[in-house]
């Protein structure tokens, strides 16, 4: 058992989608879908379940996208035993399990795939009118799938298995390739060094980008399903922010005047030579040496100093 949440919409595209009402009806039979469960739901006809869920979010017609849309699919494996009824009742207590409750919703199972799954469609708004709580969606999904697969001996999917399994290695693959990052042209250069493939969801309407993927060849996952720091808004607003940073750090650097040290260098060695020599190299370029310093003159008072200290020593002993 494994469930997808898919990109919320709106019911006369979502219930659309799920009843095939937008496919080729001689690929997509009647046969190959069926209605399984719902709640609060006219089902005679795609029009009258469409007004059924436009009639509660009547209470809240600010709410965009309110149609909810949730996919779960099953191993292979399980599939003697999914019934109509059986799906039904996992998909009530899926529902449960995430805390969508008092609201309108519908089950569709789609028939015509090789493994075993169904659509549940809710209304984002309940019979409250009040909005559906959805926060952590993507944990408590987790968890109510696991309850679920364990109270009934269901098969924990390979697919799922390796999913996980690789989510950690795209996730520090991506933070890696992220760090300073300025543009996607960049992040997707430095992934591909790292066998990662950068892939974007458009918008059918406009064409821009709405969504990131990232692929190893062999598994692709959608960027929010790593981590929600890895949806294309969050990464297109870090870049800008990078971007922003770096052309305001490089205008507030102040400019160093540049001091030029002329004199001429002795011809033979000399304890003031040996001084400078010794004081720059070990200083390096650790300091900045002011318009108003003279190496000669510093060193010669260093070497006055070092003998004065030498003949106070002497004097004391004697």
């Amino acid at each position: 058992m494994f469930a997808r949440i898919l990109k919320s919409g709106t019911f006369h595209d979502v219930v659309g989608y799920v009843t095939r009402q937008f496919h080729n009806p001689e690929e997509y039979t009647p046969d190959t879908w069926r209605i399984i469960g719902s709640d609060n739901i006219f089902i005679s006809d795609y029009a009258k379940m469409v007004q059924s869920f436009e009639a509660v979010h009547g209470f809240m017609p600010g709410k965009e996208n309110p149609a909810g849309h949730i996919s779960i699919s099953f191993d292979n494996a399980d599939a003697p035993r999914l019934t109509n009824e059986f799906m039904a009742q996992l998909a009530k207590e899926y529902m449960e399990g995430m805390g969508i409750k008092n609201t309108q919703y519908l089950v569709v199972r789609h028939l015509e795939t090789g493994h075993p799954h169904f659509h549940i469609v809710y209304n984002r708004v309940n019979l409250h009118g009040k909005t559906v709580d959805e926060r952590n969606n993507y944990k408590r999904s987790d968890k109510a799938v696991k309850a679920i697969k364990d109270k009934y001996g269901l098969t924990y999917s390979p697919l799922k298995d390796k999913y996980e399994q690789k989510k950690p290695e795209f996730k520090t693959k991506i933070s890696a390739a992220m760090y300073g990052c300025k543009s996607w042209d960049e992040f997707s250069r430095r992934l591909a060094c790292a066998g990662i493939e950068v892939k974007f969801h458009d918008d059918r309407d406009t064409g821009k980008h709405v969504g990131v993927k990232f692929s190893d060849g062999d598994i692709t996952l959608n960027g929010s399903k790593i981590d929600r720091a890895f949806t294309y808004r969050r990464l297109n607003n870090l870049f800008e922010f990078n971007r922003k940073h770096g052309q305001r750090q490089s205008n507030s650097v102040p400019k160093q005047p540049k001091v030029t040290i002329e004199y001429a260098p002795a011809q033979k060695p000399s304890l003031v030579g040996d001084v400078v020599e010794a004081t720059v190299g070990a200083i390096g370029n650790l300091f900045t040496l002011g318009p108003g310093f003279d190496p000669e003159e510093q060193a010669f008072q260093n070497a006055v100093e070092k003998e004065e200290a030498k003949r106070k020593r002497k004097s004391r002993k004697i």
